[in-house]
């Protein structure tokens, strides 16, 4: 059950990262009528945090811990997609989606400490499994998006990226507490 614990995190920050890095360059021609270039730079700047954060999040996981790094990688991402759940000029939504790729960027890296922590001779095969399930989860979203957005409208993609994140983050925290009453895991850190 760890195992795909570990794997609907990385669904949520890896998974998500990948759908939205699909999705967010037609979504700018669409909602904000910009030319298809300028739309993929204004994605780069969701793809490069997400992408270039990942040692930040390695250090911050080995300084602070990765449970404490996952649980506020999971917070920004939520509090930055809320206001995504309805339509926003420009600027803000290229800043919030910003937000949302730095904590998939953080989050990515916590989520791995965590594998290396419970599975530390096993991170290969674990690893491959976590990676596998954060991958399909890059395939399907994008699907779900579409097949949803005439019942949710445009912003379908971030409220079922704000539910499946809203989701893991109970999963995460539910199990942290569990194994804080069991005494396996006493602490966040």
């Amino acid at each position: 059950m760890q195992v795909w614990r570990f794997g609907l995190y990385y669904v949520v920050f890896f998974g998500a990262y990948v759908a939205l890095s699909l999705f967010l360059p037609k979504y700018y021609v669409d909602h904000y009528d910009i030319p298809l270039a300028q739309a993929g730079l204004l994605t780069a700047l969701f793809i490069f945090p997400a992408s270039l954060l990942r040692p930040v999040g390695g250090f911050l996981s080995d300084r602070f811990g990765p449970r404490a790094v996952t649980v506020t990688s999971f917070a920004v991402m939520l509090l930055a997609l809320i206001p995504l759940t309805r339509e926003l000029p420009l600027t803000p939504f290229m800043l919030l989606t910003t937000v949302v790729g730095l904590g998939m960027g953080v989050g990515k890296a916590s989520t791995y400490t965590l594998v290396a922590q419970w599975y530390p001779g096993q991170m290969g095969t674990v690893g491959g499994l976590v990676g596998l399930l954060g991958g399909l989860g890059g395939f399907i979203l994008p699907l779900l998006f579409t097949a949803l957005k005439a019942s949710l409208g445009p912003q379908a993609a971030f409220i079922i990226l704000l539910t499946v994140a809203a989701a893991s983050t109970a999963v995460f925290v539910g199990s942290m507490l569990r194994l804080k009453a069991t005494g396996q895991q006493p602490t966040f850190a």
